[in-house]
């Protein structure tokens, strides 16, 4: 199925729209300001709590705000009358919902797209993820500072387990980067060392080469 492109489908939001607004300001004109705005009142008293309570428990809220959705009802209850006065009307009706149509499209299409607000479940991970990213970078953070040779053993060993463990693509960059601090820091303080333990195939645990031997 062919999908519409994203200029086709902003065109008929803003048209649609258009068309609401004049049915709005149709309905205005059949019951009168006094009937309609109790009418946008009663509307919006009765949807604004029952679509704050879905967002509030909702994890991927499908629209911004409550109010948002409330006032969008009331619109829709007044829009549904005008529309049909609208209709009553002909063509004239016709030409002035279109017209008016026109004007929000060409409106809309001037008017710079913003960005979509993350939902609620989005920014939940973002908060999760770069308060992951702080962890990694203290513990990058720690490995530049003077640890021992035996601390740096230590969690070269616990990166073997992580790994091992099936580590994700984000946790695998860290490892990544701490490894490359464990190797540079092996190969600066035991160099003889640190051959020995390459030529043996880098084993998970590189402290037996590394470490000095009790007794010498």
């Amino acid at each position: 199925m062919i999908r519409p492109s994203p200029l086709l489908r902003r065109m008929a939001v803003a048209g649609g729209l258009g068309v609401g607004t004049t049915g709005v300001l149709a309905g205005v004109l059949l019951l009168g300001p006094l009937a309609a705005s109790a009418l946008l009142a009663m509307v919006f008293a009765l949807v604004w709590p029952l679509a704050a309570m879905i967002r509030h428990v909702a994890d991927d809220a499908p629209y911004q705000s409550a109010l948002v959705v409330a006032a969008a009802a009331a619109a829709g209850v007044l829009c549904l009358p005008g529309l049909v006065r609208l209709l009553a009307w002909g063509a004239v009706g016709l030409a002035i919902a279109l017209l008016v149509a026109g004007l929000f499209i060409v409106i809309d299409l001037v008017t710079p797209e913003r960005r979509p607000r993350p939902s609620r479940r989005q920014r939940k991970l973002e908060r999760a993820s770069e308060a992951e990213l702080q962890d990694e970078e203290q513990l990058i953070a720690s490995l530049k500072c003077p640890l021992s040779i035996e601390e740096l053993c230590g969690v070269w060993t616990e990166t073997a387990t992580t790994l091992a463990q099936g580590a994700g693509p984000r946790d695998r960059q860290a490892v990544a980067e701490v490894r490359r601090i464990c190797l540079d820091e092996f190969e600066r303080r035991n160099p003889d060392g640190f051959n020995r333990w390459l030529e043996a195939g880098a084993p998970a645990n590189p402290s037996r080469y590394l470490l000095p031997i009790p007794g010498e």
